[in-house]
């Protein structure tokens, strides 16, 4: 991670990013992972949120899904 820094009134940070990239029935779906230190740390994450997504009703995974809390999001678009 970098230093944060101000610009222009905004708090601005650099941070490493994982994405990994899952195709299912539903379509693709790209997984940020932000908490990996590890590509293979990354793929377990996503396999969780895979896990997360196989829920008792049914429902399928959609490509705009967005991961679960865990993954700390902070401000990052998907």
């Amino acid at each position: 991670m970098s230093s944060v820094q101000m610009y222009r009134g905004w708090i601005i940070e650099a941070r490493p990013v994982f994405c990994v990239q899952v195709w299912s029935a539903a379509g693709e779906c790209i997984i940020p992972v932000h908490n990996a230190k590890t590509q293979e740390e990354a793929l377990h994450l996503a396999k969780h949120w895979i896990d997360m997504q196989m829920n008792p009703d049914g429902m399928r995974p959609q490509p705009n899904d967005v991961p679960p809390p865990d993954f700390d999001d902070d401000d990052i678009p998907f």
